[in-house]
């Protein structure tokens, strides 16, 4: 099955998977954190924003490579903010500025998260390793996600 299928499956509760040694510890953080919601407003979304947005000067911006699931949008935007403390130093106000927006923000951004450790997992295989530093990511990522949660 397809890194990705399963990574969205995983992430809402729908599939169990062990991952990759490097990643258990933030994967099982994760799961403890994620509680029920609804998906009342599920549409279809782009679940890869991050990099698939052309910009050019004096065009309108680009969405291209749509990946497409059936879930609430604010997942697709926790999936970009999840992008953002991941790889690109996301400053933490900013996620909970992001946050105040929806009442279930903190529960879209754990599962954000799921999918995203899910998907290296899957593409690293069974024996395969986390990139250099991935685990601290999700670290730093996870508690975020707490101060949110506090908030």
């Amino acid at each position: 099955m397809h890194p990705w299928v399963v990574a969205d499956r995983v992430a809402w509760g729908e599939q169990d998977i062990d991952v990759i040694d490097d990643l258990a510890a933030p994967f099982s953080t994760l799961r403890e954190l994620r509680r029920p919601v609804t998906q009342d407003t599920a549409q279809l979304v782009h679940g890869e924003l991050t990099g698939n947005v052309l910009f050019a000067p004096d065009y309108v911006p680009a969405v291209i490579d749509f990946s497409p699931y059936w879930r609430p949008p604010v997942f697709a935007e926790a999936i970009v903010v999840a992008d953002g403390l991941l790889w690109f130093d996301l400053p933490s106000d900013l996620v909970t500025a992001a946050g105040r927006s929806h009442p279930e923000w903190p529960q879209m951004l754990v599962r954000a998260l799921i999918f995203r450790l899910v998907a290296h997992s899957e593409h690293a295989g069974p024996a395969g390793r986390a990139h250099s530093g991935e685990p601290d990511r999700y670290a730093r990522a996870i508690e975020v996600v707490r101060q949110l949660a506090r908030s």
